[in-house]
C-alpha cells in the first residue's frame, strides 16, 4: 500500500499537481493514524480481556480461601458452643440452681479447650498485588475489606482467649483439680487414657469446689470470652456467606 502511494505521489509531484498531492498525503496520513488508533483499541481489548480473565481466577481463588474460612468457622463455633454449654452448666452449679455430679469434672476440663481458626489469604493477596482488587464493584470491595478486618478481630479476640487460658486458667486446673483426670470422668478421652489405671480415685470434694470462688471467676471469664468469639464467629459466617453468593453471582454473568 505505502509503496504504491509513494508512487503516485511521484507521479503528482512531476505533473505539479500540488493540491491532489496535499489531499492524497493528508489521506495517507489519516489511514496511518487509523490505523494506529485501531491497532490501540485492539491491545486495550487484549489487555483488558487478560485482566478480566486473571481477575476471574483471582476472584475464584478468594471464593476458596472464604469457603475454606466458613468451614473452620462453623467447626470451631460449634466446639466453643459446647463448652460455652459446660460453663454455664458449671455456673448452674456453683449457684446451686444444679446439683454437683459426674459430668461436674469434664465441665471444669471444657474451658481449657483452645480454640482458633487458621484463615487464608492469598485470594485478597493476589488480587491487590495484581490491581484487580478496583475493578470489583465498589459493594463487593466494600464486603471483602469488611470481612477481612472482622478476621483480625477474631484474631485478636482468640489470642486474648487462648493467653487467659494458658496463663490463669490451666495453672489454677493443674494445681486444684488435676485429680479429675481419672477413668471415671466422664470425659471420653479422659477415661479411655486411664482405664487401666488400678489406682484408687480421688473423688471431687463437693463442698470445696461449692466454696472456689476463685475457680468460679475464671469460669466466669471464661464464659464471657467464648461469648465474645460466638458474636465475630456468626457475623463472619454471615458475611462470608454474602460474599460468597455476590462472588458466584458475578462468576456465572
Amino acid at each position: 500500500m505505502i509503496p504504491v502511494f509513494r508512487t503516485f505521489r511521484k507521479q503528482l509531484a512531476e505533473q505539479n499537481k500540488i493540491s491532489k498531492y496535499l489531499r492524497y498525503a493528508i489521506g495517507e496520513i489519516v489511514l496511518v493514524v487509523i490505523g494506529i488508533m485501531i491497532a490501540l483499541q485492539i491491545n486495550n481489548w487484549n489487555e483488558k480481556q487478560k485482566k478480566l480473565t486473571s481477575a476471574t481466577e483471582h476472584l475464584q481463588l478468594l471464593a476458596e480461601n472464604i469457603a475454606d474460612d466458613l468451614i473452620q468457622l462453623k467447626d470451631v463455633k460449634t466446639k466453643i458452643d459446647s463448652c460455652l454449654l459446660d460453663a454455664g452448666l458449671l455456673s448452674q452449679q456453683f449457684q446451686l440452681i444444679k446439683p454437683v455430679d459426674a459430668s461436674t469434672p469434664k465441665y471444669i476440663m471444657s474451658a481449657l479447650l483452645e480454640y482458633r481458626i487458621n484463615p487464608s489469604k492469598n485470594g485478597l493477596e493476589t488480587l491487590n498485588t495484581s490491581g484487580e482488587f478496583s475493578m470489583l464493584n465498589s459493594t463487593m470491595q466494600s464486603d471483602i475489606f469488611n470481612y477481612y478486618t472482622l478476621l483480625d478481630k477474631i484474631a485478636v479476640r482468640e489470642e486474648i482467649s487462648n493467653t487467659f487460658i494458658k496463663n490463669r486458667y490451666e495453672p489454677y486446673f493443674f494445681e486444684h483439680y488435676s485429680q479429675v483426670l481419672n477413668k471415671n470422668n466422664s470425659w471420653g478421652i479422659i477415661s479411655e487414657y486411664y482405664a487401666d489405671d488400678a489406682r484408687e480415685i480421688e473423688p471431687l470434694d463437693h463442698h470445696k469446689f461449692l466454696q472456689d470462688k476463685q475457680l468460679e471467676g475464671l469460669i466466669f471469664g471464661r464464659t464471657y470470652q467464648m461469648k465474645q468469639q460466638i458474636v465475630l464467629y456468626e457475623e463472619a459466617i454471615d458475611l462470608a456467606n454474602k460474599i460468597l453468593t455476590k462472588i458466584d453471582s458475578t462468576l456465572n454473568e
